[in-house]
């Protein structure tokens, strides 16, 4: 049984090389891997195509949860929409319209509101199951203040305190894809 004692403490500082491509980023973080260097994160101002699989990182789960989120949706507004409009039980008699000669359950006229619950669901649900999944509530810090990061630069945090970090074979790697600065950076408390 191990406790949070044994866990290793974060690093006081971490290794940052800022970018202003984002082509550089991609094949900094590929170069990083590549040497064995640990990275922490990716800070960048857009998403950056390709540079998940430059990190290693899996397939996101986040598909799999929009589309259950989707599901519900749909099926909650199949539900509805049929209680009220076809279903007879004890406790509510539904509300069948005979309008034109329409049938009592008219599948086609569901379609929109099926269609506009599911996108609902799906994009409210997928947000708020991002924001609690990251802990993102109100109030959070950040772990780390990046100038630029948001606006016009990319960077990558190594992790000192992780085995394989070697400040010399980073500040390498960093120079030959065209770093723009790298500094240390401490985490905020």
């Amino acid at each position: 049984m191990s406790s949070h004692a044994d866990a290793p403490a974060a690093p006081d500082k971490y290794l940052v090389g800022y970018f202003v491509e984002d082509d550089e980023i991609v094949a900094a973080t590929k170069a990083s891997r590549q040497a064995g260097l640990p990275i922490y994160d990716c800070y960048t101002p857009f998403p950056v195509h390709g540079l998940e699989a430059a990190q290693g990182l899996p397939r996101s789960w986040m598909t799999y949860a929009c589309f259950l989120l989707a599901l519900t949706g749909f099926l909650s507004s199949m539900f509805l929409q049929s209680y009220t409009q076809a279903i007879e039980t004890p406790m509510w008699s539904g509300w069948p319209l005979n309008v034109g000669g329409k049938p009592f359950w008219p599948l086609t006229a569901f379609v929109p509101v099926l269609f506009e619950l599911a996108v609902l669901f799906a994009g409210v649900g997928t947000a708020l199951t991002l924001l609690a999944f990251l802990r993102l509530y109100p109030g959070q810090k950040p772990k780390f203040t990046l100038p630029g990061t948001t606006d016009d630069r990319f960077a990558i945090v190594l992790d000192t305190g992780a085995s394989g970090f070697d400040e010399n074979k980073a500040r390498e790697v960093f120079g030959r894809h065209g770093a723009s600065e790298i500094s240390w950076v401490a985490p905020n408390r």
